[in-house]
């Protein structure tokens, strides 16, 4: 089945209220003319407008900081289950997801990357619109299933040895009537007796999501450049690249739309869910 047309090259807009408009509509914008991190952090807020609670640089990715997380990691057991948390080389092409999977209800609603310095070459991104994505396995009769249990069957969400508590579909309606969809590595079935036939549908779903990375547009970011992102619809990530230069920072924000918003920083290496609302 095709599904490359489930990725896509956002446009690029001017202005937070058309971002606002396109983000909504479309699941995606790009910005430009933002010279330093603090403008970045502050068109975010704006593109948030008056429904903003939260919103700040979680991380800066760069091919040390990338490296230094990945040997922390990398010392982390493997849980019950034989799951163990691993992140790849920043010259492999990267997984797509959601940020802040790992939190669970309290990842941020919105994300924007922006870009002080993009890779001299390889790194172009990609974004994956995961509500397209399930309407094109719903309408192919070897699919369908998939994105029936995908909207209807409650799984884990967690990260090895950093549960969550709590179980839901892959897609689902937000309280605040958006729609999310979901992927990341460490999706598993709920432990019980559907666990093995669940496991079918949870690996299809990943061989969906990496068919549509795979065969969909990739575009390249510039510097002064930002991809604002309805992280609750659209997965993101980007090609490999070698060049220890390139900078993007992950900024999060949170609207009153969000799930749920976290009280303080949340830590990726340790991604302990936050136990108050």
């Amino acid at each position: 089945m095709d599904v490359s047309s489930a990725s896509f090259i956002p446009r690029r807009v001017a202005g937070a209220a058309e971002a606002r408009a396109v983000l909504a509509s479309e699941g995606a914008a790009i910005v430009t003319g933002l010279c330093d991190e603090r403008s970045a952090v502050a068109f975010g807020r704006e593109v948030l407008g008056d429904k903003a609670v939260r919103i700040g640089t979680q991380f800066e990715a760069t091919k040390a900081h990338g490296e230094k997380e990945a040997a922390q990691v990398a010392m982390q057991p493997v849980d019950s289950r034989g799951r163990k948390r691993s992140m790849a080389p920043t010259e492999d092409r990267m997984v797509a997801h959601n940020d802040g999977f790992a939190f669970g209800d309290y990842a941020p609603d919105h994300l924007f990357l922006w870009c002080e310095r993009p890779a001299a070459r390889g790194g172009d991104s990609f974004l994956i619109d995961t509500s397209r994505l399930l309407d094109l396995l719903a309408v192919d009769p070897e699919w369908a299933a998939v994105a029936d249990f995908c909207r209807g069957i409650d799984i884990d969400h967690s990260e090895p040895n950093y549960p969550q508590g709590t179980h839901a579909p892959i897609a689902r309606t937000a309280p605040s009537g958006r729609f999310q969809g979901r992927y990341h590595p460490y999706l598993a079935p709920v432990e019980g007796p559907s666990e093995a036939e669940h496991w079918t549908f949870v690996r299809r779903w990943e061989e969906a999501v990496v068919a549509a990375r795979d065969t969909g547009p990739m575009f390249r970011v510039d510097a002064g450049e930002m991809i604002c992102i309805d992280n609750y619809r659209v997965l993101h990530g980007r090609d490999g690249h070698s060049d220890p230069l390139r900078k993007v920072c992950s900024i999060w924000g949170w609207s009153t739309e969000a799930v749920a918003v976290p009280d303080g920083p949340l830590d990726i290496v340790v991604p302990k869910v936050p136990m108050s609302a």
